[in-house]
């Protein structure tokens, strides 16, 4: 008998958002979705725009790329580490630029493939998700679950986990968590602030498990839990299941080499010499916008594609005499295609845990090894009798973690959501003060700086002429304690009424409501104006409940003088006479 479907359960990983358009990003969600449908529960997945994606257009991307290259390149280096840290940055975002803008079309038919993928077989929110935006508003799930693949890894300039990934945010919180195959990565063990942030996380997990032991080994190591290890999603199924998604090419006779960019060479070469050996065509795909591949030797026929699907590129691994690659998924479905496949070098230890696991570990080459020398079998059936007990494991693990959850989330249960609570109200954040409605033009200066002011006041003119100021001891403490103010703007024809309030969680901009609610909205928030919450000077700010507030604005209102008010007295008029009248 099926199960009833009394629990939504929201999903989040890495799918549509992927910037190279990985093949496998959407393969293994809808794998994971599937798996659940098939159980009889309600999943659905976050439409999620992770904090590392720039809102850049993925389908023609190259517009970003150089402008990524022109932002390094104007960049000042102050050390000859520096410098050469810049060049090689500007050295790959220039590779990118070249790369995008010479496949203009086949990315765009490579990016509309993947959208269709997604239309016909994976079922997404109609609301668009973000960090920030999960912080103020709740999907409306009953349980939420992580989903695989390199999702635990710190990314960003000052590198720091995405709050989604980590089941982190303040609209998950009470709801029940599980965690199913994370992966870190290449990462080694994280740095003590980093690996702090990490396990702080993990405690508001419910259920967790890992894809590569070593990971799991070093989370058992610091936190005494145990940690299964599951299998990739895309492993849940058998390879009926991918025969009816994968599309067979017009291409016979072929090797395939697939691989990821990070030391790739030997799997090139070695492809390269095993073509040459067995007489194959070489079809090249890869993640990047490669023109011409990287296969440069005139004596092997060699097809480079960049305008491949997801369904086909597992056609292409299908149907292939041999796969040549260096990727995770690239190994994963050559065993369940049962493929013939050969596996290069790739920095971290998610392939090498891989063959290891299902006893494949003789089909990893050196870069001295001879082709000739290489198997022209493997053993599947071995292989596939590991996959089938890890499977049961797998299934195991997740089939008691939604039942507790569903057992958790059908209970009436006050939250205790204090730790939360406390970690928000220890965060600062620095406040910065805008002049609002009242600008400044090239002949009227509408608004003033107080000469009073402090004297390690920043003050700068924005293109909309208002004036913004801050300084180094304006920074507040989400705690409810801070004081707003005092107002150091002055105008002649203006009278301040208070202050609004906009604050930035990480990229996004939200409005503070008169109702204490708090919404997103522009840097203007014209729509809200007759909504937002309004601070008298000296007013205390109120806590903010969110678990990142990277700045504050408070925007000043004003209400026009009128023009009796705005003339100058008498007394005034006396005092800047006076004034002219003073020895210079």
């Amino acid at each position: 008998m099926r199960r009833a479907r009394t629990m939504k359960i929201g999903l989040i990983g890495i799918n549509r958002y992927a910037a190279f358009l990985n093949f496998a990003c959407n393969l293994h969600a809808y794998a994971f979705q599937q798996y659940l449908k098939n159980q009889g529960h309600d999943a659905i997945f976050l439409d999620y725009k992770p904090i590392h994606y720039d809102g850049h257009n993925l389908r023609e991307p190259a517009k970003y790329a150089e402008s990524k290259y022109r932002s390094i390149i104007s960049e000042t280096a102050n050390s000859p580490a520096a410098d050469k840290a810049r060049s090689a940055a500007a050295r790959r975002w220039a590779e990118l630029a070249m790369g995008y803008r010479a496949l203009t079309e086949e990315r765009k038919i490579r990016y509309d493939k993947f959208e269709a993928f997604v239309a016909d077989n994976l079922d997404f929110t109609t609301e668009k998700y973000d960090p920030d935006l999960l912080e103020v508003q709740d999907p409306g799930m009953d349980c939420y679950i992580c989903v695989t693949d390199v999702i635990w890894q710190p990314m960003g300039p000052t590198p720091a986990f995405d709050r989604g990934f980590m089941l982190g945010s303040k609209t998950f919180e009470g709801k029940p968590k599980i965690a199913y195959a994370p992966s870190r990565g290449a990462q080694p063990d994280f740095k003590p602030g980093i690996a702090k942030e990490f396990f702080d996380y993990l405690e508001d997990i419910d259920s967790i498990s890992v894809r590569e032991r070593d990971f799991g080994e070093y989370i058992e190591e610091h936190t005494g839990r145990s940690m299964p290890t599951v299998i990739d999603p895309v492993l849940l199924h058998d390879k009926a299941f991918w025969d009816r998604v994968e599309v067979p090419p017009k291409e016979e006779k072929y090797l395939l080499l697939y691989y990821v960019m990070e030391r790739s060479t030997d799997t090139v070469a070695k492809a390269v010499e095993y073509a040459k050996a067995h007489d194959l065509t070489i079809v090249e795909l890869s993640d990047r916008p490669l023109p011409h591949g990287k296969i440069t030797d005139p004596k092997v026929r060699h097809i480079p594609r960049y305008d491949v699907s997801a369904e086909e590129w597992l056609g292409y691994i299908a149907h292939a005499d041999a796969v040549f690659t260096n990727s995770f998924h690239g190994c994963c479905f050559s065993l369940i295609f049962e493929t013939l496949f050969f596996v290069g070098k790739r920095n971290g230890n998610k392939v090498p845990n891989f063959l290891a696991e299902f006893g494949l570990t003789d089909q990893q080459f050196s870069p001295d090894d001879d082709v000739h020398g290489f198997r022209s079998t493997v053993d599947f059936k071995q292989a596939k009798a590991r996959v089938d007990e890890r499977r049961k494991s797998s299934e195991d693990f997740l089939l008691t973690a939604l039942r507790q959850a569903e057992k958790s989330a059908g209970a009436s249960q006050i939250v205790d959501n204090s730790r939360h609570e406390a970690r928000r109200r220890r965060l600062t954040y620095p406040a910065h003060f805008h002049s609002g409605a009242v600008v400044n033009s090239d002949n009227k200066d509408a608004v003033k700086i107080d000469k009073s002011h402090p004297a390690d006041l920043k003050v700068k003119k924005l293109k909309s002429g208002a004036l913004e100021y801050s300084g180094a001891r304006m920074v507040y403490r989400n705690d409810g304690s801070s004081k707003v103010g005092p107002v150091l703007f002055r105008s002649a024809t203006h009278r301040f009424t208070g202050w609004t309030l906009r604050f930035r969680i990480d990229k996004r901009w939200f409005w503070l409501l008169d109702d204490g609610t708090i919404t997103p909205g522009d840097t203007k928030g014209t729509d809200l104006d007759d909504r937002k919450q309004v601070f008298k000077d000296g007013a205390q700010v109120p806590h903010l409940p969110v678990n990142s507030v990277a700045s504050a604005v408070f925007v000043a209102r004003w209400e026009k003088l009128d023009s009796d008010d705005s003339k100058p007295s008498m007394s005034s008029k006396l005092s800047r006479f006076t004034d002219r009248l003073k020895p210079r």
